[in-house]
C-alpha cells in the first residue's frame, strides 16, 4: 500500500511542478506584456491591467499558478513525511515545502474568488 501511495505522490509532484512552471511562464509573459503595454501607450483595454478585481487574466493566472503551488507542494510534504525524516535536508526540505505551500495558498486566497467569478460569467 505504501508503495502505490509513495508512486502516486511523485506522480502529482511531478505533474504539479510541469504545470506550474509552464502556467508561471504564461503568466509571467502576460505580465512582460502589460508592462511593455502600459510604458509603450498602446490602446487602452476596457478593463485596468493587472487589477485582481476588472483583469480576468491577471485572476485566472494567478489563481492557477497558486493552485498549481499548493498541489505540488502539498504532494511534496505528504511523500516526504509518509517516507520519514532521516537527516537534516529532511527537515529542510518540509520547512520549504511548508513555505511554498502558505504561498500557494495565500496566493489561492487572494485570486481564487475572482477567477471563478470570471469563469461563471463565461458559462
Amino acid at each position: 500500500m505504501a508503495t502505490l501511495l509513495e508512486a502516486s505522490l511523485k506522480l502529482v509532484f511531478a505533474v504539479g511542478i510541469r504545470a506550474a512552471l509552464v502556467v508561471s511562464g504564461l503568466f509571467l509573459l502576460y505580465v512582460v506584456i502589460g508592462i511593455s503595454a502600459v510604458f509603450l501607450g498602446w490602446p487602452a483595454l476596457s478593463y485596468p491591467i493587472f487589477s485582481i478585481e476588472a483583469d480576468p487574466f491577471f485572476a485566472s493566472g494567478g489563481a492557477a499558478v497558486g493552485l498549481f503551488i499548493v498541489q505540488s507542494s502539498g504532494a511534496f510534504v505528504l511523500y516526504h513525511i509518509l517516507v520519514g525524516i532521516e537527516d537534516d535536508k529532511s527537515q529542510l526540505a518540509i520547512l520549504f515545502g511548508f513555505i511554498s505551500l502558505g504561498f500557494g495558498g495565500a496566493l489561492l486566497r487572494i485570486t481564487l474568488s475572482q477567477a471563478i467569478q470570471v469563469f461563471l460569467t463565461l458559462i
